[in-house]
């Protein structure tokens, strides 16, 4: 539920930079903070940050002849 939240904000603050050119600025910044919260939640998703259950975990097949 969060995501399609965030996406919905991005693209809200999208469209208000192509309108309201006077905050430009301060509409990108916004733009990258809600991009980043999407950007992490989906690598949270796709289990790729550390503490998440993912293919990144730390508990690895040993591999015969490789791993000492």
């Amino acid at each position: 539920m969060l995501m399609p939240a965030l996406i919905l904000a991005l693209l809200v603050v999208l469209v208000m930079m192509l309108v309201l050119r006077r905050w430009t600025g301060r509409l990108a910044s916004l733009a990258t903070l809600i991009a980043g919260a999407i950007m992490a939640l989906w690598l949270a998703e796709a289990g790729l940050l550390p503490g998440s259950k993912g293919p990144l975990t730390a508990d690895r097949p040993l591999v015969p002849g490789l791993d000492r």
